[in-house]
């Protein structure tokens, strides 16, 4: 369930394939869900006895991270440490921006008269040096209770090392106001660094309330109509029941952008795994960039939400302010601006002609010939509407023609998606010329290879499912749990000694299809580890080759004298992906997909399939492969010439 659509996509036991898109209604959440699900039954004349399991992805709560309208939050921390959430991290992240915003909305969501400090003390090596107070605990728990606040942070010192006070002040306070939500910083973030772990904490206990009546009113309609509990998309990756995944809610922050990542990686044949494939997803409020390695999406310790900036394991994506819905305006200086605000699906884009009347990307790709009269799910746009929205606020201000200001609108959004592009390339050590360019959501395939050229790749792949890609990859997820225990060890033999114990005490009990383990290491007096993968039958130098080369390709040359510090270990399990469940069948052709698009041709060319719009500028070539997909390349000089 994104912004605009919700996508939805039924897989049979034998891997036969139905997507749709179902437009979502305003400030709905559970019953548009249920409307899609049921038109899908209906539609393909499935009977609800024949699902066996349902898997579902939203933006419910980056939408609640980005919005920050719901709470407070009360937070409990030991005497001293009220004001760390207020305090927070002096990290500037543009040197020249002259008025500093506050780095935590802490008056709005967790408000001085709403942090409470408590007795008890665990030091820096995990030992209780002070004992907690039951009475003290109870006596809060009423107090948050009175205020009419739903859930509570706990964020006690150093218990990501001694887990059990932050344990025993939630005991207390749900037997003294049993209906209080609770989140522990131990659970929600058990690593170092107060102010990072409090923070996630905090907008943990922050999306409690909401999702998880969210989730449970979901669970129960469907329930109700003879369906299966859903189980849900995790933003470290993998699928769990929704109970699990509502009692961490954080954890759901980057659902959809990593259920695309999985389902580009599902959708690409083998040759390309062995490229790094780099995908451009672009939806109606925001574009997601992110990449693969050897046929597996990257992760990340750090997830940008707006101007928040919270430490969650979660796809290593990066997200524009740029899609379909984006405002485009001239400023005072007579410069056009693309985004960040956005009309969203409601109103929306002028050309939808519900009430929005300012100029949008949509609106432009629509002026010059690039979208269909009448979009996936029944949305008509009006040509007329988006024309006058374009005349107003884009040509007349730059004394342009109407196509013109449209042109210019959509050059300004490649160029900032290649420029993006680009970036995360040369940060990861990465050129974009050896890169694969997947088209992703339904706006990816307009912008690719537009992008593609600014940003010098040379290889452009529409995978055969590229709208509904998300959807996709919930049926291609595996059941996955990760598990990480904070350390300090010197990465020595008797170092490499201890956490070889450590992992073995954490082997899963349940059988694994995949067991993938990693180290976050850094050098003493560094703050900020690179994660190095930890296989089985590594040995000390092998481990330290790997961590020099994975720290010189991010940083620069590794220091001659340093010592090597391990800080977390990590481990993630994957069991096998529930049947049905997508797998290489899907990859067959689908006419239905690219009916009346011809299987070959030279742009520039518009080509209007099922679920998404591809676009083929001038100079470019388009060739339907054998798994369903379109390869897009440059076309030869004399190809142009002719």
């Amino acid at each position: 369930m994104g912004g605009t659509f919700i996508d939805v996509v039924a897989c049979s036991s034998a891997g036969e394939l139905r997507t749709l898109k179902h437009p979502r209604e305003a400030g709905q959440l559970v019953a548009p869900v249920l409307q899609a699900v049921q038109r899908m039954l209906d539609e393909n004349g499935i009977a609800t006895a024949q699902v066996t399991r349902l898997v579902h992805g939203s933006t419910v709560v980056t939408n609640l991270l980005l919005e920050q309208n719901d709470g407070p939050v009360a937070v409990i921390t030991n005497t001293g440490m009220r004001d760390i959430l207020a305090l927070a991290r002096q990290d500037r992240r543009d040197l020249y921006t002259a008025a500093v915003q506050p780095p935590t909305p802490e008056r709005q969501l967790f408000p001085a008269a709403l942090r409470f400090e408590i007795a008890g003390r665990i030091d820096a090596q995990g030992n209780a040096i002070e004992a907690l107070q039951r009475e003290e605990v109870t006596t809060l728990a009423g107090r948050i209770a009175q205020a009419g606040v739903r859930s509570v942070a706990v964020c006690l010192l150093f218990s990501h090392l001694h887990p059990a006070h932050e344990e025993q002040v939630r005991a207390w306070l749900q037997a003294a106001a049993p209906g209080l939500m609770v989140s522990i910083s131990s659970e929600v973030d058990p690593k170092p660094r107060e102010f990072e772990r409090f923070l996630a904490t905090v907008f943990d206990a922050y999306s409690k309330p909401m999702v998880q009546q969210y989730l449970h009113e979901l669970a129960q309609a469907l329930g109700e109509r003879g369906l299966p509990a859903p189980d849900l998309m995790r933003s470290e990756g993998g699928i769990a029941p929704w109970p699990l995944a509502a009692a961490r809610p954080i954890g759901l922050a980057m659902s959809g952008p990593c259920a695309a990542l999985q389902g580009v990686a599902a959708s690409l044949p083998e040759a390309d795994q062995d490229h790094v494939v780099m995908s451009i997803d672009v939806g109606g409020t925001s574009t997601d960039i992110g990449i693969l390695e050897a046929g597996r999406p990257l992760f990340t310790d750090t997830l940008l939400c707006g101007d928040l900036s919270l430490r969650l394991r979660c796809a290593d994506v990066e997200s524009l302010s740029m899609g379909g819905g984006s405002l485009a305006s001239v400023n005072a200086g007579g410069g056009l601006r693309l985004g960040p605000r956005s009309q969203g699906a409601w109103p929306g884009p002028a050309a939808y002609g519900l009430g929005g009347t300012s100029a949008t990307l949509t609106d432009a790709l629509l002026l010059l010939g690039r979208l269909p009269s009448q979009l996936s799910g029944g949305v008509v746009l009006d040509v007329a509407l988006a024309e006058a929205a374009v005349q107003r606020d884009i040509a007349q201000p730059l004394g342009l023609s109407a196509l013109d200001a449209a042109r210019a609108v959509v050059v300004t959004a490649a160029t900032a998606m290649a420029e993006s592009v680009k970036m995360r390339a040369f940060q990861r050590d990465i050129h974009p010329a050896d890169c694969l360019l997947v088209a992703a959501g339904g706006g990816g395939a307009q912008h690719v290879a537009e992008v593609a050229e600014l940003a010098g790749v040379g290889q452009v792949r529409v995978i055969a499912h590229a709208g509904v890609v998300a959807a996709l990859g919930l049926l291609a997820s595996p059941p996955t749990q990760t598990v990480e225990r904070a350390c300090a060890q010197a990465l020595t033999p008797d170092g490499l000694a201890e956490l070889e114990q450590l992992r073995t005490g954490l082997q899963p009990e349940t059988t694994c299809t995949a067991l993938r383990w990693s180290l976050d290491i850094l050098l003493r007096g560094q703050g900020s580890p690179v994660e190095v993968p930890w296989l089985p039958d590594d040995d000390l130098p092998t481990l330290l080759a790997r961590f020099a080369a994975r720290y010189e390709s991010l940083r620069g040359q590794l220091p001659a004298r340093s010592e090597p510090l391990v800080s977390l270990l990590r481990g993630v399990f994957e069991q096998a992906v529930p049947a049905p469940a997508v797998n290489a069948q899907h990859l067959q052709p689908a006419l239905a997909l690219w009916a009346g698009c011809a299987p070959q041709g030279v742009g520039p060319q518009a080509l209007m399939a099922a679920t998404t719009t591809v676009w083929v500028p001038a100079g470019w070539q388009w060739q339907l492969q054998a798994d369903g997909s379109l390869l897009l390349s440059q076309c030869a000089a004399q190809e142009v010439a002719a």
